[in-house]
């Protein structure tokens, strides 16, 4: 599966709010499986330079299929990735912040986050990380039941009362940041992420 756009913006949308609630502005870039930016945002006050920065955390997570701070720890004297950062000057980041996002064990792109310290960029991304993590088991329950009531006549109003009954057994609101989840999981249930 690839990243689409609105998937990625709802992504976007997680981290931001994971920035605000860090207190911290920041700017968060999203890429496809290659590097190539699907996304960006740059919340005000953001730091002018964190969009570069975040957009080659982004690049340098996908098209090396690992988080750049693991790409730092390899690219050090006498370690199996020493002197990558020179191949493509510029795009390739070794500090935390950047991890690949991945469905059904592929990667399907990246984010890149900066603004932050290292330490707060990396929290956000990984909470985009986990946040996509938990789209992606609800969208494998929700598209068995999409797949149980599409056979039958009738069945968006067997959809429609499948999904209230789910809701409803939740016995509380949706926060924010659960619309977006349960948003993300319908996406990929209906595209398709297996």
């Amino acid at each position: 599966m690839d990243l689409i756009f609105p998937v990625a913006r709802i992504l976007g949308s997680l981290a931001e709010m994971k920035a605000d609630a860090l207190g911290v502005a920041m700017t968060i870039a999203i890429a496809d499986d290659e590097g190539g930016l699907v996304f960006l945002a740059r919340m005000d006050e953001a730091l002018p330079a964190s969009r570069e920065i975040a957009v080659s955390k982004a690049y340098t997570a996908a098209a090396l299929r690992m988080a750049t701070d693991e790409v730092g720890r390899l690219a050090q004297p006498g370690e199996a990735l020493y002197g990558i950062q020179h191949v493509r000057p510029g795009r390739v980041v070794l500090f935390g912040g950047g991890v690949p996002l991945r469905l059904n064990g592929k990667v399907i792109g990246a984010i890149g986050i900066s603004g932050g310290t290292v330490q707060e960029d990396v929290q956000v991304a990984d909470s985009v990380v986990e946040a996509l993590a938990e789209m992606e088991k609800w969208s494998r329950s929700i598209k068995g039941l999409l797949s149980q009531t599409r056979l039958r006549r009738g069945w968006t109003a067997r959809l429609d009362l499948g999904l209230s009954e789910a809701f409803n057994a939740m016995n509380r609101p949706l926060s924010p940041h659960e619309h977006c989840i349960l948003a993300g999981a319908i996406m990929l249930a209906a595209i398709g992420s297996d």
